[in-house]
């Protein structure tokens, strides 16, 4: 039986602000290879384009290092739980290339729990998407009133082409506050295509009271689980053959089973959602005198994704995973 468990090895996250390291690497490189009585012109030359690259970027994030204290001193914060003003970058490694991937963008005003911006601010969104893929997100404008603090937005990547192992397809966005001053936000997200196999997300939003765990399955077999006909143990079965086996030996074979445990203290399973009604199995802990479901176990067919909704005992946490969080709050599982 296989069993993988620790989510955090399901779908990595790398995030990275600049690639300097490389930019420098690459000029060593074609000063090695140049003839030895022209080297000494083209080191200096060399070590004053390194020194023109370090000013450059890290006099770029001082500029911005500045002008966020500018800012601040007029009482306007305008931030995101993932665009930074130095172009974040995520890459998510192991998609399943077949579904579309939703991920939520929050965006406040708030310099902490105490101090916010004193007045509304106005702000744009655009995007740029990668030639493989359609990208969308749910506004192009909006405003971020004192009065509420924060606001969101969601942002959809869809494989407009057959994608294969190692493809990459990303959305780059852009927040730019118009009003009462100016201030750009951004990053560029990349979803990479990993092997067939099993995957899971969760998007959430603080302040929502509820979140959506996303099982993909992208195998396009079952396995065989007791021997039969010339078929043995373990045996991969496409589909196409699947269907056309008899009902008997059709019983004979698995989809993945899913296992998502979690503490009902913390977050709490949809009752009516459809993989707890087709569960094959669960199991409960008693809390006050009172039973909760603190586990669940359901089929997921091939090429497909099942959405679990939770609901949060707190509702200002923000359990997005993988891109916000490194580990999930919802312990998963799947065996074959």
């Amino acid at each position: 039986m296989k069993v993988l468990k620790n989510k955090s090895k399901n779908k990595q996250v790398k995030k990275e602000k600049f690639k300097l390291p490389e930019k420098i690497k690459e000029i060593i490189e074609k000063i090695n290879k140049i003839d030895p009585k022209n080297k000494k012109i083209y080191i200096i030359v060399g070590i004053s384009l390194v020194l023109l690259i370090i000013t450059t970027t890290f006099g770029r994030y001082a500029y911005n290092e500045i002008k966020d204290i500018y800012l601040a001193s007029k009482s306007f914060y305008f931030n995101s739980d993932k665009l930074t003003t130095n172009r974040s970058i995520y890459q998510i490694d192991n998609w399943s290339g077949v579904d579309s991937y939703t991920f939520t963008i929050n965006l406040n005003n708030t310099k902490n729990n105490l101090v916010h911006a004193e007045s509304d601010i106005e702000y744009e969104l655009s995007y740029v998407c990668s030639s493989k893929a359609t990208c969308e997100i749910s506004k192009t404008n909006g405003v971020l009133y004192s009065a509420s603090t924060s606001d969101y937005f969601s942002a959809t990547i869809t494989p407009n082409t057959a994608l294969k192992d190692k493809d990459e397809v990303w959305i780059e966005i852009t927040a730019k506050s118009t009003s009462p001053y100016k201030k750009t936000l951004s990053a560029r997200f990349i979803l990479k295509v990993g092997i067939p196999g099993i995957s899971y997300a969760i998007d959430d939003v603080a302040g929502r009271p509820y979140f959506d765990l996303s099982v993909t399955n992208t195998t396009d077999y079952y396995l065989v689980k007791e021997a039969f006909g010339s078929y043995i143990v373990n045996q991969r079965i496409d589909y196409n053959t699947y269907k056309g086996l008899s009902d008997e030996d059709k019983t004979k074979c698995a989809l993945p089973l899913i296992t998502l445990t979690f503490d009902p203290t913390v977050v709490i399973l949809d009752m009516t959602a459809t993989a707890y009604l087709n569960a094959e199995n669960y199991t409960t802990t008693e809390i006050d005198g009172y039973n909760y479901v603190n586990s669940i176990s359901f089929r997921i067919p091939l090429e497909s994704s099942e959405a679990v909704k939770f609901y949060k005992a707190d509702a200002n946490a923000n359990y997005t995973y993988p891109i916000v969080n490194n580990n999930s709050i919802v312990d998963f599982a799947y065996s074959q």
